[in-house]
């Protein structure tokens, strides 16, 4: 019975303690991840959908992942803008690290340690984000420059979220 209590005491602390790793896949790439978030959509076009941010983590730095639901022949790609709260702005370059599955366009960039620093003391207000059509025939209404951000209901604390991602 004292076995049997012991066993039972460790699996609960075990249970309730322990943290599930997330991973974020793109490609032939993975990158352990946070959850995501939701950006608002700053777009008139009802068919501009909301963007989903999470950060992720590689052998040498931090990563910003942004993905969206879209038609299959899209991409988000080229450069891509995230505003601080501060006014501090973080142009991050496209290493073509970019994926399109199940409709779902997404795209990795790699982040500085300064740039995390930076994040880590101001939270993001917006991200500003390019989408590319890259076998299509004429223009369409999905692609263009596009803005997000962090508002409402759904607003996060980012510099909290990075802080403890990255001092994992």
């Amino acid at each position: 019975m004292k076995k049997c209590l012991i066993i039972l005491t460790a699996t609960m602390f075990f249970t309730l303690t322990g943290k599930g790793q997330d991973f974020f896949f793109i490609g032939e790439k993975s990158y352990p991840c946070t959850e995501t978030f939701t950006l608002k959509s700053n777009s008139a076009d009802s068919e501009v959908t909301d963007l989903k941010v999470l950060f992720g983590k590689n052998e040498m730095s931090g990563v910003f992942i942004v993905s969206k639901k879209t038609v299959s022949t899209v991409r988000i790609s080229g450069k891509l803008i995230i505003y601080l709260d501060d006014g501090t702005v973080i142009s991050c370059i496209d290493r073509d690290i970019n994926d399109n599955v199940d409709d779902i366009a997404s795209s990795a960039y790699q982040l500085t340690n300064e740039e995390l620093l930076k994040m880590k003391n101001s939270n993001i207000h917006t991200v500003r984000y390019t989408i590319k059509c890259v076998e299509c025939f004429g223009p369409i209404s999905a692609e263009g420059n596009f803005t997000a951000s962090n508002k409402g209901s759904s607003k996060t604390d980012f510099p909290t979220l990075i802080t403890d991602f990255f001092s994992e």
